[in-house]
């Protein structure tokens, strides 16, 4: 991965968790007023100083659990690899995924400092919805543009990839995971997921 990948996913990681935590904006359609809702709800999460860690950890993985489809998004990633994959490595995977994401985006939400997220509108594109946003900071710069890349009609969607800068998380992963799993196995991710998250 080069230095410039490298601060864009890191990046990214930030932006998605302070896109969730963002201020909702008015919605112009059902595809805004998903991703508006889900600011809020994330918003709710972060605002409560009672919830301990582990508390808003649970809290945040059932919001991404309920916007994310994370099946999707995993077929996604792991491409040619899922082919040669057991059923059992992938349920693993699945299963791995889903902590790694929720653990790197919970504690990014600790980190809220009033950043604002502005829906800017939507548009489909190769048949999923893209709804357009900005990550706007009190302390001033330019705003971080983010697109979030839905699935499934209103009422039924779901977040399938979160573009940053240009920068596609999923295919940025699919691209990282790719390199683990043709250096060493799909085992070699898995225990990397493991070890990355504190799981024996």
């Amino acid at each position: 991965m080069t230095t410039r990948r490298q601060l864009l996913l890191a990046g990214g990681a930030a932006g998605l968790a302070l896109a969730l935590a963002g201020h909702p904006a008015l919605a112009a359609d059902a595809a805004t007023a998903f991703i508006d809702d889900l600011g809020g709800r994330a918003i709710a999460v972060l605002a409560d100083k009672s919830l301990s860690e582990q508390q808003r950890e649970t809290d945040f993985r059932d919001l991404f659990l309920l916007a994310f489809d994370v099946s999707a998004i995993g077929q996604f990633v792991l491409g040619r690899y899922r082919r040669t994959a057991t059923p059992e490595q992938i349920e693993e995977f699945n299963r791995l995924y889903t902590v790694d994401v929720v653990k790197t985006y919970s504690r990014r939400l600790s980190q809220y400092a009033g950043e604002q997220l502005q829906t800017l509108g939507s548009e489909v594109l190769e048949g999923e919805t893209l709804v357009r946003s900005q990550i706007v900071s009190p302390k001033g710069g330019a705003p971080v543009q983010v697109g979030w890349r839905l699935t499934g009609t209103p009422g039924n969607y779901k977040i399938v990839d979160v573009v940053i800068e240009n920068l596609s998380m999923r295919s940025a992963q699919r691209e990282d995971f790719g390199s683990v799993i043709s250096n060493g196995g799909m085992d070699a991710l898995l225990a990397g997921l493991k070890k990355k998250n504190g799981i024996s």
